[in-house]
């Protein structure tokens, strides 16, 4: 498998992640996953397997922000520099989150802390997570889809509209449109 790209098929991958393609994040994530392995091994000594399994969704998470977040217009930095760099301060913000959740924890508390991490609540919740995330995929158009993918990964209304070359107020209809579907879909009463 070829594991570089050129300039031109980053461009490409990227725009099609954002635009939603999950296989493109599938592509993406398979020529970042060396990186992110290193990475979360140079990190992960003295850690739990579940801890070292949530540095892993920690910087797959940064790897997507990144490949929203990176400005396709600049040349002086290239996308795998800023994503190391995006994945590298993500795993360090985590670490210091771990080790201060391991300092406040009593240990009178540690049994209890295992039975809410059993790997079958989390089994039943990547479920929960994956049946919610296909429950909006069906709601939403692909438009739809992709403000909605834009929005909570933190991008403001006019910063989606340049991204995706519209004005920012059907940028923010589509997200009134999209609350409103979800708030239905889900029982929210607002």
């Amino acid at each position: 498998m070829k594991t570089e790209t050129t300039y031109q098929e980053t461009q490409e991958l990227l725009t099609s992640v954002r635009q939603g393609e999950q296989a493109s994040f599938a592509r993406l994530i398979s020529l970042y996953s060396p990186l992110i392995e290193a990475e979360v091994a140079n990190r992960s000594q003295d850690l739990s397997r579940e801890d070292v399994e949530d540095l892993r969704q920690v910087a797959l998470l940064a790897l997507y922000r990144a490949a929203l977040g990176f400005d396709l217009s600049k040349t002086e930095v290239t996308f795998g520099l800023y994503a190391k760099i995006c994945i590298v301060n993500a795993l360090a913000s985590e670490i210091r989150v771990l080790k201060r959740r391991q300092a406040e924890l009593p240990l009178a508390e540690v049994p209890d802390v295992a039975l809410v991490d059993h790997p079958a609540t989390r089994l039943m919740e990547q479920e929960a997570l994956t049946a919610t995330q296909a429950r909006i995929c069906a709601l939403l158009s692909s438009f739809e889809l992709r403000v909605w993918t834009l929005y909570v990964a933190g991008y403001r209304s006019g910063e989606i509209a340049r991204q995706l070359e519209k004005d920012t107020h059907s940028i923010e209809n589509a997200v009134y449109r999209i609350r409103q579907k979800l708030r239905k879909a889900f029982g929210e009463k607002r």
